[in-house]
C-alpha cells in the first residue's frame, strides 16, 4: 500500500495536472470505486482546484463550488495522466475528466481504492480517525511519549496505527526503527523519552528523504507520469539479508506484515 511519501508524490503530480484546468466530470467505471456524499447540493461540475492537502494516506482536493474529492489509493491504486497513458486500461476504475479532452485515469488492479465526492464541510465524515501528521510540529518526543503511555503493543505496531500517527506503513516503520536502533518488538510504552526523540528525528528524516526521491516503488506504486519512485534504492533494512553494517537481518511477522530488523544494531 502506498504510504505517506508515495501519497505526497502522487498529490504533487495531481495538483500539477489540475492547475489551470477545469474539471468537467468524474466517471465511475467500476461499482463502488466512486462514493457520493448524499448531501451534495447543486452541480459539482465544472469546477477548479482551489486548495489541496494530504491527511495521512488520503489526498484531499478542494474545489470551487464547495465540493471536495477524497482519494485513497489503498493497495494498488494509481492516478495516471492521459499524457502518458493515452488509452483506457482494463484496470481503470474511475476517470477525472478535464477540459480540452484530457483525463486523469484511476487505475487499480485490486479494486480497493476509492474516490469520494463530498461537500467540503463534510470531509471529516468520510475520513477515519487519523492521528498526528509525522512531518508536522505535532510529532515530538514528548507527544509520542503521551501517545504510547497506555500502549503495551510492539512499537512497530504502534507506529503503523493510523489513529496514532497518520501515514506510516510497513516499509517506513521498518526503516525508521532500524535508523533509531530500536527493536521492533519493544513495547511502545517502555521506550524512554530520549529514544523517542531519536525516533521522531529519524521519522522526519526518512520521510523527507523518501519524498525527495518520489517514494518507494517495490510493486505497484507509480507517479502520475507513470514513472517509479527511487527510494527503494536507498532502503537499509526492508527486504534485506544484511544490514548496512554487515549483520544478518532477521525477519518476523507482526500484525500480519513482514518485519525486518538487525538483532545486533537493534537490541
Amino acid at each position: 500500500m502506498p504510504e505517506l511519501p508515495e501519497v505526497q508524490t502522487v498529490l504533487s503530480g495531481v495538483v500539477k495536472e489540475l492547475r489551470g484546468a477545469r474539471i468537467i466530470g468524474l466517471e465511475c467505471l467500476y461499482p463502488g470505486t466512486v462514493i457520493m456524499d448524499p448531501e451534495l447540493k447543486g452541480k459539482a461540475w465544472p469546477a477548479t482546484l482551489t486548495d489541496f492537502e494530504r491527511r495521512g494516506k488520503y489526498m484531499l482536493l478542494h474545489l470551487s463550488g464547495g465540493h471536495s474529492l477524497i482519494i485513497h489509493l489503498r493497495m494498488t491504486g494509481k492516478l495516471v495522466s492521459d499524457r502518458i497513458v493515452a488509452g483506457p486500461s482494463c484496470h481503470e476504475r474511475a476517470c477525472i475528466l478535464l477540459d480540452k479532452g484530457r483525463k486523469l485515469r484511476f487505475i487499480d488492479i485490486r479494486t480497493f481504492g476509492k474516490i469520494t465526492l463530498c461537500r467540503t464541510e463534510n470531509v471529516s465524515r468520510f475520513l477515519p480517525t487519523l492521528g498526528v501528521e509525522p512531518l508536522g510540529e505535532g510529532l515530538t518526543g514528548e507527544n509520542l511519549k503521551e501517545l504510547f503511555r497506555p500502549r503495551k503493543i510492539p512499537v512497530k505496531n504502534a507506529l503503523m496505527d493510523q489513529s496514532l500517527i497518520a501515514g506510516l506503513g510497513n516499509i517506513y516503520a521498518n526503516e525508521i526503527l532500524y535508523r533509531s536502533k530500536i527493536n521492533p518488538v519493544t513495547p511502545a510504552n517502555k521506550i524512554s523519552l530520549p529514544r523517542l526523540r531519536i525516533l521522531v528525528k529519524e521519522t522526519k528524516a526518512v520521510l523527507t528523504e523518501a519524498i525527495a526521491m518520489n517514494g518507494t516503488s517495490i510493486s505497484d506504486f507509480r507517479r502520475v507520469d507513470d514513472k517509479s519512485g527511487e527510494f527503494q534504492n536507498f532502503l537499509q533494512i526492508y527486504q534485506k539479508e544484511l544490514c548496512p553494517k554487515g549483520h544478518a537481518v532477521k525477519k518476523l511477522r507482526q500484525g500480519g506484515r513482514s518485519t525486518f530488523f538487525c538483532p545486533v544494531c537493534q537490541k
